[in-house]
């Protein structure tokens, strides 16, 4: 696994056993392969990802781990 696939699973806030799942799924509805992911692909995937945390963390949820993906991805 890339290791900016795993920044994202921890990012996510999920349990990364689970995270893992729903982030790759999230990449691959993105049009991107997860194993090939770099930064530049992170603001295309984004909004997929969201979408994904929302069913877990809710709207406020999903959109604070989102917009903190944004910035440590961005630093």
């Amino acid at each position: 696994m890339s290791r900016l696939l795993d920044d994202l699973v921890h990012l996510s806030g999920l349990s990364p056993i689970f995270a893992r799942t729903v982030v790759r799924r999230a990449i691959v509805r993105a049009g991107i392969d997860p194993e090939s992911i770099q930064r530049r692909d992170v603001e295309r995937v984004l909004p997929e990802l969201r979408r994904a945390l929302t069913v877990y963390l809710g709207d406020m949820g999903a959109d604070d781990r989102a917009a903190r993906i944004r910035r440590v991805i961005n630093e």
